[in-house]
């Protein structure tokens, strides 16, 4: 996850990991074709930019490296992925901040995408919408912390939700 962490500061120095990874996983899980292709990854890059403007993100071949990056977390058969967000020892809040700012991104990368949501698709959307409007009152005590754990999972197994249907979606064309 370290890597990914250098990858995402290198391509981006005015929005936050968590925004950025959210984005590309969102547009990721929302492109209704498969993303083993050249072209394919072009295209994400341009959705990349047009969703977040191109004044967000530093010069391409970062932004490229890190979105290959994410990309193969996301797509992994073992199933390793997970949000990119502050490490566990961040105040609870900055965490907080940053599942919210993924699943936000997320939302919007998705939300930019062509693809048919189907009625469960469209639930963890706005499951994900809602926990981007997550906010704490900085206490680090142990309620807040399961919270966020749930979050967190949730967020993660909703994105491999969300990325494998598509993929389903796209084999049964």
């Amino acid at each position: 996850m370290a890597d990914l962490t250098a990858l995402a500061v290198r391509a981006s120095q005015s929005i936050s990991i968590s925004e950025l990874h959210g984005a590309v996983c969102g547009l990721a899980a929302g492109s209704a074709r498969s993303l083993d292709g050249d072209e394919e990854e072009r295209d994400l890059l341009q959705a990349l930019i047009e969703l977040l403007g191109s004044d967000a993100l530093t010069d391409a071949e970062s932004v490229d490296e890190f979105m290959r990056a994410s990309l193969d977390a996301l797509l992994a058969d073992d199933l390793s992925f997970a949000p990119l967000l502050p490490d566990d020892d961040a105040p609870i809040a900055a965490r907080v901040q940053g599942i919210a700012e993924w699943c936000g991104a997320f939302a919007a990368g998705y939300g930019a995408q062509p693809v048919a949501a189907d009625e469960q698709s469209e639930e963890l959307l706005r499951d994900f919408i809602a926990i981007s409007g997550a906010e704490t009152d900085d206490e680090d005590d142990e309620a807040a912390e399961a919270a966020l754990s749930e979050l967190e999972q949730y967020a993660k197994v909703g994105a491999l939700l969300l990325t494998t249907g598509g993929a389903m979606a796209d084999d049964a064309d």
